[in-house]
């Protein structure tokens, strides 16, 4: 893994960190960039890019608080930093976020020489995977229990890339009348899915995360893999 500088927008430069696929011609291989939580690129996220990498994908992850404070990692289990992340989340800006994960993905596209191009979210990332598929420049969308998905998805036009929602049982972010809401949604959207995780609650899939649910996060896996194998090849 290495980081990368990508080009914005607005003439800035963000730091990505890149895992390039292990497999024998990686620039083949599809892309996938991968949308933090609200710690930025610390130790999990840098966990979830091998795991993403070595099942085949190219991996970059933008470090999407570089407009507020650059390359800063959080640790969720330490209540200062945790709440440090909930700040830096409540100081970002939809619009340029969403524009600096474009810059991403074209990116990841002219580093390849294609663009069979999906993306991954976490939490935060979870929420963002969705807005950025609904502006139909990636294939396809994996959301992990995406915050505020309830009030996102009504937004969300039907063109949108094809998304895959995982959602927890236990989360109280996303209590049973928003799965309904959620679900309902979903299911009314042609290429969509979703499953939700009996006994697990919010970061289920979080690498040595408290709440890490190892049985979950693995059949989760599997069934993103499914799903972005389908749609990126």
């Amino acid at each position: 893994m290495d980081y990368l500088n990508v080009g914005t927008y607005d003439g800035k430069i963000m730091s990505a960190l890149y895992a390039p696929a292990r497999v024998e011609q990686p620039k083949q291989a599809p892309g996938i960039v991968l949308i933090q939580e609200i710690f930025g690129i610390n130790d999990a996220m840098q966990k979830l890019a091998t795991i993403w990498s070595e099942k085949g994908f190219n991996v970059l992850c933008p470090d999407l608080f570089f407009r507020q404070q650059p390359g800063l990692t959080l640790d969720p289990r330490k209540p200062e930093e945790f709440e440090k992340g909930v700040q830096l989340m409540q100081g970002m800006e939809l619009d340029p976020t969403l524009s600096d994960l474009e810059s991403t993905r074209a990116h990841l596209a002219t580093l390849l020489g294609h663009e069979n191009i999906g993306a991954i979210g976490y939490c935060l990332g979870g929420r963002l995977v969705i807005q950025m598929g609904a502006q139909n420049k990636i294939k396809a969308a994996v959301s992990y229990y995406g915050v505020g998905l309830e009030k996102v998805l009504p937004q969300v036009p039907a063109m949108a890339a094809p998304s895959l929602l995982h959602l927890a049982e236990l989360d109280d972010y996303t209590p049973a009348p928003v799965i309904e809401a959620i679900a309902k949604n979903v299911d009314s959207r042609d290429g969509w899915a979703y499953y939700t995780y009996p006994d697990c609650d919010h970061a289920f899939a979080r690498p040595e995360g408290a709440q890490y649910n190892a049985e979950a996060a693995t059949l989760a896996q599997t069934r993103s893999h499914e799903f972005l194998n389908a749609l990126l090849g």
